[in-house]
């Protein structure tokens, strides 16, 4: 079994999103992360790794989903 670092651990999590916000979206991967960077998500990613990397993906996305619109923006 191959063991992570943490910052590795929360990069692999990071791109799990993109990838997954993206399908949801019908976005490009760019965009998406162009997207999470604008709008601080990826901080609230890293922040919230602890607590989401255990949910479902469902979850994972609608959180990140409340997270945007909280902050105005639409995708």
């Amino acid at each position: 079994m191959v063991e992570f670092n943490n910052e590795e651990q929360i990069i692999e999590f990071i791109a799990f999103c993109i990838e997954n916000f993206k399908v949801k979206h019908g976005m490009k991967g760019k965009a998406v992360a162009n997207l999470f960077y604008e709008s601080k998500a990826l901080e609230f990613l890293k922040d919230a790794y602890e607590m989401l990397h255990t949910q479902s993906k469902e979850y994972i996305i609608e959180e990140i989903e409340v997270y945007l619109k909280n902050r105005g923006y639409k995708f």
